[in-house]
Formats: structure tokens, C-alpha cells, sequence
């Protein structure tokens, strides 16, 4: 995957973390920013794994698609908040 896409990938989780660290303050007096701070968690998430996947040589890849994998019947909480 291109450099672009990772120096992307990586300013988002920066970003992410400096917004968490931001609401974690407020977390127990506001329902509101308790909901953000969920929302930015899952957004994240889902960062940090296109990351690993981009980080992932092609030939891993590929031989990742076709190989047999048990994990594959376990989902991820970013799993079920497609974008």
C-alpha cells in the first residue's frame, strides 16, 4: 500500500488519541461525550487494523486469503461498523 495511505492512517490515530485523551475527562459528567469517546474508540479501532493490513506484504496477503484460518469466525467490534 502506498506511503500515503499509512502517513494518513497514522496522522488519524494521532489525532484520535489526542481526542480521547481530550473527553477522558469528562467521560463520567457527560452522557454526550461518553458517546463520542465510544464513537473515536471504534473509528480507532478500525485505523489501527487498516494499518496492519497495509503494513502486511502482498505475498502474506495473498497467501492469507487462501490459507485455512479459524479466526475467521471471529468478529471484531470494528467488524460491525463498516465506513
Amino acid at each position: 500500500m502506498s506511503s500515503k495511505k499509512v502517513l494518513k492512517l497514522r496522522q488519524a490515530i494521532l489525532k484520535y488519541n489526542t481526542e480521547l485523551i481530550k473527553l477522558k475527562d469528562h467521560l463520567e459528567s457527560s452522557e454526550e461525550a461518553n458517546l463520542k469517546y465510544n464513537q473515536i474508540v471504534i473509528k480507532k479501532a478500525i485505523c489501527k487494523k487498516e494499518l496492519d493490513e497495509a503494513r502486511m506484504p502482498l505475498v502474506q496477503k495473498f497467501f492469507k486469503k487462501f490459507a485455512h484460518n479459524t479466526d475467521k469466525d471471529k468478529k471484531l467490534i470494528c467488524d460491525y461498523f463498516k465506513s
